[in-house]
């Protein structure tokens, strides 16, 4: 095997390894988020200021997060010499800038979700980037944050027939135990990318080194 060969290989192996971390960031800045939301909640002196910081908590934590992804992926590409690639964060970055003007004005009800049913604003967001992106790992993770925004909107909804704030410690521990689902996720996932070379063939004839935009993270 000829040096070029072994370039080659190297590349696609370290191709791989960068696949591998697309879903980190996200699962890092959504689950500190979460955590961040439940310590909101926790934190507030009274009912009126809770509600008042959790329907405005998500549209603003949102931003922030589609913003921090849109900057992480350009200082990958910059720092790899490629572009953003079809793994680029900027439509959703802009879709949902545009968007949340609109869903102030037109569908209020989507911000009383982040007082009664939390999760499924983060859901939504990481539904989106999974579709842009065609990854099943973090469709998977926007699955289960929804799972578990309906169970709090349910709680929610039957808070009536239970016994004092019983509706909302549920959601508060569903958030602190879907952000540190998420944040574990994300250090399994860094551990896994860092532990040497990917194992198993790579198909094809390798001519030569490899050209070609790696996918940013």
């Amino acid at each position: 095997m000829n040096d070029d060969m072994v370039a080659g290989l190297d590349q696609l192996r370290d191709r791989v390894r960068s696949d591998r971390g697309v879903v980190t960031a996200p699962l890092v800045i959504f689950g500190a988020l979460i955590v961040l939301h439940a310590a909101a909640w926790i934190g507030a002196t009274s009912a009126p200021a809770r509600h008042l910081v959790l329907f405005v908590y998500w549209p603003i934590a949102g931003a922030a997060a589609v913003l921090a992804l849109w900057a992480h992926a350009n200082r990958v590409a910059e720092r790899d010499g490629v572009g953003g690639g079809p793994r680029s964060y900027r439509p959703v970055a802009v879709g949902y800038l545009v968007s949340l003007p609109l869903l102030a004005l037109l569908f209020l009800p989507a911000f009383l979700l982040g007082v009664f049913a939390p999760l499924l604003w983060p859901a939504t967001l990481l539904g989106a980037v999974a579709v842009r992106q065609h990854n099943s790992g973090l469709r998977a993770v926007a699955k289960g944050l929804a799972a578990a925004g309906v169970v709090q909107l349910l709680a929610a909804l039957l808070a009536n027939g239970l016994p004092g704030e019983v509706a909302g410690w549920v959601s508060y521990a569903l958030d602190v135990l879907a952000g540190a689902a998420l944040l574990v996720a994300s250090a399994l996932r860094s551990r896994d990318r860092s532990s040497g070379p990917v194992s198993g063939p790579v198909s094809g004839p390798v001519n030569g080194p490899v050209s070609g935009p790696r996918p940013a993270r």
